[in-house]
């Protein structure tokens, strides 16, 4: 029997290795970025031991922890397949006095979670019960991806680089503050599933494949691990991977079990300009973000990764397989960071970093590995937004630039940069949206990314924060390196060779934006909202004026008036509702959309009966000369700017009940 399971070992070995060897023919060129510029003069030192290395994070961490007033945090590096540093800093439980414990305390890491669900699926790869290239519809049966695009079906690699083309949501119910509105798994893949809104990624490196982030797509990859092994999703996670690592405080589950609730750190948020203690957070997808772990268990499975695949005597992948997984399977453009499966590339200092991060609403977590150095940082805090983006980056640019320093090379603007700077010009939107639901009017309340060419023959890039608000210096077509740094943006190209896409904003290839359309830019519609809204009162005040006179006149004159200042009273309770509503889902983010949002939407559809009513007035009043003719010509504008609001509602999906 045990010779048996060699010999299926050694067989199972050799089919994975052949499959990786034939899955990666042919993408040697795009494994790392190709020289688009000058590159980093590098040094290698790598931290020296503990003691020093300690004494440095130290530093590190408490600056960032006091200029982020973050309630508690760890940081954990991981090197030679050891724990080199793993420490805690501030309270898991500030009402309580419990100091971050890495070894014992349970943080929630959010999405770094998803590097689970992929490895998991990458097991199934390799046993070849699964195939990267198939069909996801291959294996499921509770329900069906639609065939959107003919021919071009979402496939497993698909999902595991984020390049499925879904649209996005999140509000009201992505997270949650309690378990009533937690639906099963499986019911919330079937009752919040996106759109297609673009077709797949095809993987040829060159033509602008485009991703987006999908936590919809993990969850859907969470099902079919459930139905290719027949174990329901928790189970297989915890019998193939924590069991293997000797991950025995991590957890999937939610809530988290009762050997493990006293060990769980509180997460806080800003309420009122303080943070405070929240409730634990129940995510509706849990494959795509409800892992809860220790420091130390993570760090366990960050050393198999490192040493691709084997700890401590165990394997979680064969050596093949995460050579799989670790290279690069995606990229919009060649001189860009890429997407592996599961994994995103990051570049600092020259060297190339497997890296994900994690976000709830409580916790904000960073997952590094710097692969071909076998050593790997893991960092996250309990307080909501506080380790923004850019603080989490001067972590990490702090430790590259200690212990794998490197110079960057200065360069310069190509002689013909400043004819050619105003392709780029204009404003963006990030693709990760919803497009079907009425989510896609928060984009509404965003002006986008700003590009604008500088004085200096570079790009100037604002409206989003971070690395990404600097200049952009021109290195290759279309492809631009941050002036003081080594991040690296590109654009890409319509048929017509127009420039309509800004790709990996932030290095992350699953972070693309779009240039805004006319017809949806915020200013113009903020605009015409601000003059609609003067329309509908303008409309009631006339209406109230003219009621007596109306009323002695009666008639079809005195319906027009009374429809346009009903349609007026609707609008503008619809606006005032509709901003509450927007008020409401700030203060309470993990709560359902609220009922008032309900009623505004049924108050707007009401008047569009009237705003048709309005309009038809219209020419009868002009040939029937109602009223004088500045009147007339006030009730014709009303209504011009009521049709207008209208398209306005149907362009933000604003019309009718567009709820998730």
């Amino acid at each position: 029997m045990r010779l048996t399971s060699h010999v299926a070992r050694f067989l199972a070995g050799c089919l994975g290795l052949a499959f990786a060897l034939s899955s990666l023919a042919g993408n040697d060129a795009y494994q790392t970025i190709p020289s688009v510029s000058p590159q980093p003069e590098q040094t290698s030192v790598g931290p020296q031991g503990p003691a020093e290395l300690e004494a440095f994070i130290d530093g590190v961490m408490t600056a960032q922890m006091r200029a982020q007033q973050a309630v508690g945090g760890m940081v954990v590096i991981v090197k030679d397949g050891a724990i080199l540093l793993a420490k805690g800093y501030g309270d898991a439980d500030r009402e309580n006095g419990r100091a971050v414990d890495p070894y014992t305390t349970l943080f929630r890491p959010g999405s770094v979670g998803k590097l689970f669900t992929w490895t998991a699926l990458m097991q199934l790869v390799e046993q070849g019960k699964v195939s990267l290239d198939a069909d996801v519809n291959t294996y499921l049966t509770q329900l069906s991806v639609p065939d959107t695009f003919p021919g071009q079906p979402v496939t497993v690699r698909n999902l595991m680089t984020h390049s499925a083309g879904f649209e996005d949501g999140s509000v009201g119910y992505l997270i949650l503050d309690s378990d009533a509105r937690l639906l099963d798994p499986l019911e919330a893949l079937i009752r919040y599933l996106p759109q297609r809104v673009r077709a797949p990624a095809g993987g040829d490196f060159n033509n602008g494949d485009m991703a987006s982030y999908s936590n919809w797509g993990t969850e859907l990859a969470g099902l079919i691990i459930a139905n290719v092994s027949g174990l329901s999703y928790n189970d297989y996670i915890e019998q193939n991977i924590f069991q293997p690592l000797g991950m025995a405080s991590s957890t999937f589950r939610q809530p988290v079990p009762d050997r493990l609730k006293e060990h769980l750190a509180s997460g806080y948020n800003n309420k009122g300009g303080r943070l405070k203690p929240q409730p634990y957070e129940f995510v509706m997808f849990p494959a795509a973000g409800s892992l809860s772990a220790t420091g130390e268990d993570i760090a366990k499975f960050m050393i198999a990764h490192a040493q691709n695949g084997a700890y401590q005597g165990n394997r979680i992948l064969s050596d093949a397989g995460a050579r799989l997984m670790h290279g690069r399977a995606l990229s919009p453009n060649p001189h860009l960071n890429g997407a592996a499966l599961g994994f995103y590339e990051n570049h600092v200092n020259g060297r190339r970093l497997l890296v994900h991060a994690g976000n709830t609403t409580q916790f904000q977590t960073e997952f590094n590995l710097l692969i071909d150095e076998g050593v790997g940082l893991l960092f996250s805090v309990n307080s909501e937004s506080i380790f923004s983006f850019s603080a989490r980056k001067e972590l990490l640019n702090a430790f590259m630039d200690r212990y794998y320093p490197a110079t960057l090379p200065a360069v310069q603007p190509p002689d013909d940069f400043a004819e050619r700077a105003a392709d780029y010009a204009g404003s963006y939107r990030f693709n990760r949206h919803s497009y079907s639901t009425i989510e896609k009017a928060f984009s509404m309340l965003s002006s986008g990314i700003s590009v604008t060419p500088t004085p200096h023959n570079t790009l100037r890039i604002s409206g989003v924060g971070g690395p990404l608000a600097k200049e952009w210096v021109e290195v290759a077509p279309d492809t631009f390196r941050r002036v003081d740094d080594d991040p690296i943006i590109a654009f890409s190209r319509d048929e017509q060779g127009q420039v309509a896409y800004l790709l990996n904003i932030g290095s992350l290839p699953s972070m693309q934006a779009y240039r805004i359309p006319s017809a949806e830019n915020p200013q113009l519609h903020w605009l015409l909202w601000a003059a609609a809204s003067l329309g509908f009162v303008v409309a009631v005040i006339s209406l109230l004026r003219n009621w007596g006179r109306d009323k002695r006149q009666g008639g079809l004159a005195r319906l027009a008036r009374i429809s346009a200042g009903l349609m007026g009273v609707l609008q503008l309770s619809f606006l005032v509702l509709f901003g509450l509503s927007i008020v409401a889902l700030t203060n309470q983010p993990l709560g359902p959309y609220p009922e008032l949002l309900t009623w505004g939407l049924t108050l707007s559809l009401i008047a569009i009966g009237l705003t048709v009513l309005s309009a038809g007035f219209v020419p009868v009043a002009w040939y029937q000369r109602w009223w004088s003719g500045y009147e007339r010509c006030q009730y014709s504008l009303i209504v011009v700017l009521a049709v207008a609001f209208l398209w306005s509602l149907h362009t933000w999906n604003l019309m009718g009940y567009k709820l998730p």
